[in-house]
């Protein structure tokens, strides 16, 4: 759990929206593979554990969407791109306010490619995609980046 948490929160932060439903859908995530191990069939743990953190930080969003009838894109925060050269705490602020408007699948797989070095297949795991559809989202969140920040 020590090894995976720290990462575990920031990947889920993107679907979360804020640390607190972060914490909650990862710590899930370790609650899941506790009560019933087997789920796990080997491979990429850390994968597995996003996979399980971010269907549980989804469902939670959806649910919350659904009891407030609203989509309050205000709490989406992001991570910064280590891509984006950002020369002001303003900028910073404007990086992230960006990323919140991008699909939520365009957002992840860059915040899991840049940040997080996720390989692509595991990307493609995670979102429960294929690899084609991770690079097309990830070169479509850079390209909009860059058109947006000129980088």
């Amino acid at each position: 759990m020590a090894a995976h948490l720290d990462a575990l929160v920031r990947i889920t932060r993107v679907v979360a929206g804020d640390d607190a439903a972060a914490n909650d859908a990862a710590q899930e995530a370790f609650i899941r593979l506790w009560r019933n191990p087997a789920a796990f069939a080997g491979g990429n743990l850390l994968a597995w554990l996003v996979t399980v953190a971010r269907h549980v930080a989804l469902n939670e969003h959806r649910g919350q969407k659904r009891r407030t009838g609203r989509h309050d894109t205000a709490r989406l925060r992001p991570p910064s791109n280590p891509e984006i050269k950002v020369e002001s705490s303003d900028q910073l602020t404007q990086v992230r306010a960006f990323m919140g408007t991008l699909p939520e699948q365009e957002r992840t797989a860059l915040t899991l490619f840049a940040v997080q070095g996720l390989a692509q297949s595991e990307i493609a795991t995670v979102l429960g995609t294929s690899e084609g559809a991770v690079k097309q989202a990830i070169l479509s969140a850079r390209t909009k980046l860059r058109a947006r920040f000129e980088v």
